[in-house]
């Protein structure tokens, strides 16, 4: 019998990834005096967004800005799986990079564009209060997406259907998190509620709606 040689991909920059995300978490954690229980508890109450706006707990800084740096890792490693489970299953990591990079750099300009447009409206305070909020939020979501990830790439890596109702239920949450912000700030809108509406359509609730429309349309 002629021998067949089996090529399988090695995932094992993705464990590294992942231990190194958790591992961050755990060494910022002991250097913040800030605790998990009163981090997490931005995704039920927003006491914890309310005082870190006010200045009354110091030293959070350093837990909030690695979290949005795993946010974004988290976000890269789900969208690597989406693509290639829609058929580039011979991606590897050169392409995470470049979905790293691609996330990346369009977070940063919509946070640009975002000042710019509130500048222009008139409605800098808002932007800046919305900013805190949903930076929080991304800093406690980095938690979650390293638990999803490691679900969708060890526990179901062959489940598509299942990975499609994750990833639309991440996206569901996203939009119900943009009406929660509306809602938050129906009062201070006053006569920038044209262009508010407008960075919210354009910036925030229109790129998640295209990343729909490609992975799963």
């Amino acid at each position: 019998m002629e021998a067949i040689n089996r090529i399988a991909e090695s995932w094992d920059w993705i464990s590294i990834i992942l231990f190194s995300s958790l591992l961050a978490l755990a060494v910022v954690r002991q250097l913040s005096s800030v605790s998990f229980t009163e981090f997490l508890s931005v995704y039920s109450s927003t006491r914890f967004i309310k005082i870190t706006r006010d200045d009354r707990i110091d030293n959070y800084y350093l837990l909030q800005q690695t979290g949005i740096i795993l946010y974004t890792i988290g976000i890269s490693l789900m969208a690597f799986k989406l693509y290639m489970i829609t058929g580039s299953t011979e991606a590897g990591f050169t392409d995470f990079l470049l979905l790293l990079t691609t996330i990346a750099a369009f977070l940063l300009f919509r946070h640009y564009l975002s000042k710019l447009v509130a500048t222009i409206g008139d409605f800098d305070p808002i932007i800046l209060t919305i900013d805190h909020h949903r930076n929080l939020y991304r800093a406690a979501f980095s938690i979650t997406f390293l638990v999803v990830n490691a679900i969708i790439f060890y526990v179901i890596p062959n489940k598509h259907d299942i990975i499609y109702g994750i990833c639309i239920a991440t996206l569901g949450l996203f939009f119900l998190y943009h009406l929660i912000l509306i809602y938050s700030h129906r009062k201070s809108l006053g006569v920038s509620l044209f262009y508010f509406i407008l960075y919210l359509c354009t910036l925030e609730i229109a790129p998640y709606l295209l990343l729909y429309k490609y992975f799963i349309v």
